[in-house]
């Protein structure tokens, strides 16, 4: 099967690390692969605490402002509207701002969040045109607004403030806003900027409380991680600094069970809320919340997070399984058509294709099944209901696939960003015919990378004798897993193939059980996997790149490894 470059981190000795000379061996090797070298350090990173870790939210630049007037709103009781964003952790940004406002029994305020398909994404003429029916004095933007200078333009010169409260980079033409609280501003002194939309909505309402309290217990805002905790492992920003400690405490907040709609979702995912991880957020809960705004609209979600109601909370929560298997659905379908439009054509190195049919909320996640079932850089783009065709990139590991979209041409989007692995981009009508010719020409002429983006790093070697309990709970202290603290991959060599089996929706996963010194099975699950159960047979001899995890699916409790790739031996 493996596609991707292994690169075995063997650079560790006790001598490099006397400082960790107090942990195991196991402990000592993973906290070194994350240049963690002394007793104090590592005491901290097991142990985030939530006073020692986290900033002054104050000396965020723009945040005395912003808190002034956001304070001198609730006094005068002026009309305030939420201006969130159709993704997770918009939704989640919002729900935050929200929860509080509800809390100290301010009741003039809405949340808007914008239809993605009819609107798109950040402020625009028609959510001005709202915020002016309603009556608003004031418009607080989460996780959007930082490039919308002539929109914020227009509100302010009407006598609507507007607070810009994103993480999104901040553009050369600087927004008009009553107050701006963004880290990527010059001047900001604050000395962690990684946040999401969620973390620096969380540090508003903290900054607020510190002028405020009003009445609140004090620390009351800890209740509100749960929502920081979805935002930011469901954005992808860094699991370090402030950020781990937000998404440390705010499992715990998960496990706490306090929403209706958390519990509906894990009910019907089949998880243990009380047991929550990072993972959980990224394979049940962001899928489901991002759902909403893919396929209907996101205010579904956010209700979802905000109600007390269980009966409301089944509703909603069932309303987004539907979207969800709805979701799959399509992305299935429309993973068939393009495996039929490939068929037949020249290998181009990369598969480009688009259809005005294919709705543009389920795009993203066809890509990456794209670009794993061919282990090639895939761009898919379409329209659906959308009044604009919008697509997706995702690079297999053989280019930078923003660099890819514009080497086709700047020229040819309305809208592109993203990152070396994944892009998305809103395509002019007129190129459409023309799209697929002008990337194909690009990737011709892009550098390629000998290795892949995607290379996987493997932090030790271990035998199939060590997954165990004990080491995963060892492993288990590192978490919250996610950007910069991934979950540790192992090597483990020359393991024989006892029993293996398709299973899943339409066989689409892959499951290998290998067997230890005591002949106990330990099995070894490969998501999306399936389709390479015919290059390897019982009985054969293979090299394995493999997560160790305890699975609690429909309440059973199964230690397991989580297949990244393998190698055949013989």
């Amino acid at each position: 099967m493996a596609r991707k470059k292994w690169r075995l981190e063997n650079g560790y000795s006790d001598e490099l690390a006397p400082g960790l000379a107090d942990f195991d061996r196991l402990t000592r090797k993973l906290l070194f692969n994350r240049s963690i070298l002394k007793k104090e350090d590592a005491d901290k990173f097991f142990s985030p605490d939530y006073e020692r870790d986290l900033g002054d939210p104050l000396a965020i630049k723009g945040m005395d402002r912003a808190c002034e007037r956001v304070l001198e709103a609730i006094e005068k009781k002026e009309k305030i509207i939420i201006h969130g964003d159709y993704d997770a952790d918009g939704v989640s940004s919002s729900a935050i701002f929200a929860d509080f406002l509800r809390k100290i029994n301010f009741e003039n305020f809405e949340v808007y969040i914008p239809d993605r398909f009819k609107e798109g994404y950040g402020l625009t003429a028609k959510s001005i045109d709202y915020i002016f029916e309603r009556g608003a004095a004031l418009v607080i933007t989460i996780d959007n607004g930082i490039t919308n200078y002539e929109e914020i333009g227009r509100a302010e010169k009407n006598g609507v403030n507007v607070i810009v409260v994103d993480h999104h980079v901040v553009p050369d033409k600087f927004p008009p806003a009553y107050a701006v609280v963004d880290l990527w501003q010059d001047g900001e002194t604050y000395p962690f900027k990684d946040f999401c939309g969620s973390g620096i909505a969380f540090k508003f309402i903290s900054a607020i409380l510190a002028k405020n309290s009003f009445g609140l217990a004090r620390g009351w805002e800890k209740w509100l991680l749960d929502l920081v905790a979805i935002g930011t492992v469901a954005d992808m920003v860094p699991l370090v600094g402030e950020n781990r400690t937000l998404v440390y405490w705010g499992l715990e907040v998960f496990k706490k069970e306090r929403r209706a709609g958390l519990r509906a979702i894990a009910k019907k995912s089949g998880i243990d809320l009380s047991k929550a991880t990072s993972e959980d957020i990224s394979f049940y809960f962001a899928p489901r919340i991002n759902v909403a705004g893919r396929l209907d609209h996101a205010t579904l979600a956010g209700e979802l997070l905000s109600t007390g109601s269980e009966e409301e909370a089944e509703w909603l929560s069932s309303r987004l399984e539907t979207l969800n298997t709805e979701r799959k659905k399509m992305a299935d379908e429309i993973l068939n058509e393009i495996k039929t439009m490939v068929a037949g054509k020249e290998d181009s190195g990369i598969i480009a294709c688009g259809k005005k049919e294919w709705p543009v909320g389920v795009l993203a996640a066809v890509s990456s099944r794209v670009a794993e079932v061919f282990s090639k850089t895939a761009i898919l783009w379409g329209s659906g209901d959308s009044e604009k065709i919008k697509g997706s990139a995702r690079s297999s590991g053989d280019v930078n696939v923003r660099d890819l979209l514009l080497k086709a041409g700047e020229e040819l989007y309305q809208d592109v960003g993203g990152h070396p692995m994944a892009s998305g981009f809103t395509l002019k009508e007129e190129f459409f015919n023309d799209f697929e010719k002008r990337l194909v020409e690009a990737y011709k002429s892009m550098p390629k990378y000998e290795n892949g983006l995607d290379e996987i790093t493997l932090e030790g070697e271990l035998g199939i004798d060590e997954v165990t309990p004990e080491n995963l709970k060892l492993i288990s202290r590192f978490e919250p897993f996610g950007q910069k603290n991934q979950k540790p991959v192992f090597l483990f060599k020359n393991l024989a193939v006892g029993e293996l089996r398709a299973f899943g929706n339409g066989g689409i996963h892959l499951e290998m059980k290998f067997r230890n010194s005591n002949n106990t099975a330990v099995p070894a699950i490969g998501f999306w996997m399936a389709k390479n159960i015919e290059s390897v047979k019982a009985g054969d001899t293979i090299d394995l790149a493999a997560s160790m995890e305890n699975s609690t699916y429909r309440g059973y409790d199964e230690l397991r490894l989580k297949i990244v790739d393998f190698k055949k031996i013989n």
